[in-house]
């Protein structure tokens, strides 16, 4: 990788040679690899022609444990489990996308520490919120994940401007996954505590068909949130059934798992003196990524939901 700029003086080895030690361990496996092949898994899974897919019903062997299905999973059970799955993949990779890019953004000397360092979620959600009230400069996204301010030869300046504007998106999809709609990945990892089924919503005129804006039918989960309550002895919930692709989930997964390389790739040129490759993007994957499978003004990928809302009653403990 050339890199145009050098945004960080390389610290001296005899200050770093545990550092460098450090560096080398962690850069010598991208996290990407993970969520790679829990995607590649889900997507094989879902396959019925796979031969893999008929294995787990016949039976498997692995590490002197076997598994196997009492039946077949059918179509619907194959999706239901593909809606969490794919909603678990793709909020886990949006976490380490932040957590990396807050690691990496300041040209620290071992990014590794910093990494680790940030232990308090809480603190953790204050600071990725930030990314949404005060968006990081396009030169900082460069930095970390192209490590470079000027585009390299064989790009032009549009496909380095689309590419720019890709970075906003995802960081931004990341932290909005993270910041503003948690629920529903709370729910899949607080004791699996949501309910994958079928579900639709129709919106618009019941008698004039040109006058329906949604008629959707399709994966969603369910699941409780406790909402604040100003009511003493009275508690309000809200009930969600959200609409969910594993399509698109997976695709932005699969886009963040890109990126995380590419903080590998730049952190290894910049610590580690190692050549590797970055991808230039192009605005038609923002395209893809927002395309959802019925016509609707629809700006987020997990933000279409019915809701209910209803109180209950709790006594006081003495």
């Amino acid at each position: 990788m050339d890199a145009h700029e050098t945004f960080a003086p390389t610290p001296a080895p005899e200050e770093l040679s545990l550092g460098e030690e450090l560096n080398r361990d962690f850069y010598a496996h991208s996290p990407s690899q993970y969520l790679r092949t829990r995607i590649t898994l889900l997507i094989t899974f879902g396959d019925s022609r796979a031969p893999a897919h008929q294995a787990v019903s016949d039976g498997v062997q692995a590490w002197n444990l076997g598994a196997q299905f009492d039946a077949t999973p059918d179509e619907d059970e194959t999706d239901e489990f593909a809606v969490v799955e794919s909603i678990s993949i793709m909020y886990l990779a949006a976490e380490a996308l932040i957590r990396l890019f807050f690691a990496h953004v300041d040209g620290n000397s071992c990014p590794p520490l910093r990494l680790s360092s940030l232990t308090s979620y809480a603190k953790f959600k204050q600071k990725t919120a930030s990314l949404l009230t005060n968006p990081p400069d396009v030169d900082s996204l460069r930095r970390v994940f192209r490590g470079m301010s000027a585009p390299p030869s064989e790009v032009t300046e549009d496909m380095w401007a689309e590419d720019a504007e890709v970075l906003q998106f995802l960081v931004r999809r990341a932290a909005e996954l993270l910041v503003n709609e948690p629920n529903v990945y709370n729910a899949t990892k607080h004791g699996l505590a949501v309910q994958p089924r079928k579900s639709a919503m129709k919106l618009g005129s019941e008698t004039d068909p040109l006058g329906v804006i949604i008629d959707h039918h399709g994966s969603s989960v369910r699941y409780l949130n406790k909402m604040p309550s100003d009511e003493v002895g009275v508690q309000h919930w809200r009930e969600t059934v959200q609409f969910t692709f594993p399509s698109i989930n997976l695709a932005t997964a699969i886009a963040f798992a890109d990126e995380i390389d590419a903080v590998h790739a730049v952190a290894k040129c910049r610590l580690l003196d190692e050549s590797g490759s970055i991808s230039i993007r192009r605005r038609s994957l923002l395209k893809y990524l927002q395309r959802v499978p019925f016509g609707a003004n629809y700006t987020g990928l997990l933000s279409m939901a019915m809701n209910r809302d209803f109180q209950v009653a709790v006594s006081p403990v003495h």
